[in-house]
């Protein structure tokens, strides 16, 4: 039988699923060391084919710190490593997880406040459902995971009206590029997909588009031998 966690709340800036199936917490991000930028920059591509092996959860925590972590707090303010406009991070992470060491196969949360993740819901099959979502793009079951961001307008909206809707899609590039230099950094193949269905998606997030809506999604995973 699928699992699945309660309703979400929002708090401020921050999502939060009050009733998870599990809070998992990610290792703490490597912050020094690395390859030199201007090489990964150089290397950065986008690949679609994967190999079959999983991802370690270390990997993981990488990746989404590098995309969206916080890097200082200055007052009640926090800043990630990825530009927001007003810093209002309308932009929330899901990961369908199909191959992670130490998670089981279905949906999370990143919550990015305490850099961990909450189990939402239990689905082996996600990423099938994914690939159907996103006109029959197979890397999405191939891939270990796949990033899904969204929006939550009225972030945004409040301050910037229509204008928002423009930031919101330049916070997503910022992130989607974030993703691909540090998937880059650890040697793991990275493609953004901007075609997909967006009701499907979000009836697979359980969001309701008009609040919360699905603005960009990759997958991420070990290269092709």
């Amino acid at each position: 039988m699928t699992r699945q966690a309660g309703n979400p709340r929002r708090i401020g800036t921050y999502k939060v699923y009050p009733d998870p199936l599990e809070r998992i917490e990610l290792p703490p991000p490597e912050q020094e060391g690395g390859r030199p930028l201007w090489k990964v920059l150089t290397e950065r591509r986008s690949i679609r084919e994967y190999d079959q092996e999983s991802l370690s959860l270390g990997q993981v925590s990488q990746l989404l710190w590098a995309s969206q972590g916080i890097t200082r707090e200055r007052g009640e303010w926090q800043f990630r490593t990825a530009p927001s406009a007003g810093a209002l991070y309308p932009i929330e992470t899901y990961l369908a997880v199909n191959r992670v060491g130490d998670l089981e196969g279905g949906l999370y949360h990143y919550e990015v406040r305490y850099h961990r993740l909450a189990f939402v819901r239990e689905d082996p099959l996600i990423g099938t459902a994914m690939a159907r979502a996103a006109l029959g793009q197979n890397m999405c079951q191939r891939a270990a995971l796949l990033f899904i961001w969204t929006a939550v307008v009225s972030r945004s909206a409040r301050k910037y009206g229509e204008r928002a809707f423009r930031y919101i899609y330049m916070d997503a590039g910022h992130i989607g590029q974030n993703l691909y230099l540090a998937a880059t950094s650890l040697d793991l193949a990275c493609c953004a997909i901007g075609a997909f269905f967006d009701d499907e998606v979000n009836q697979l997030l359980e969001i309701d588009g008009r609040e919360e809506t699905t603005v960009y999604m990759a997958s991420v995973g070990p290269k092709a031998l």
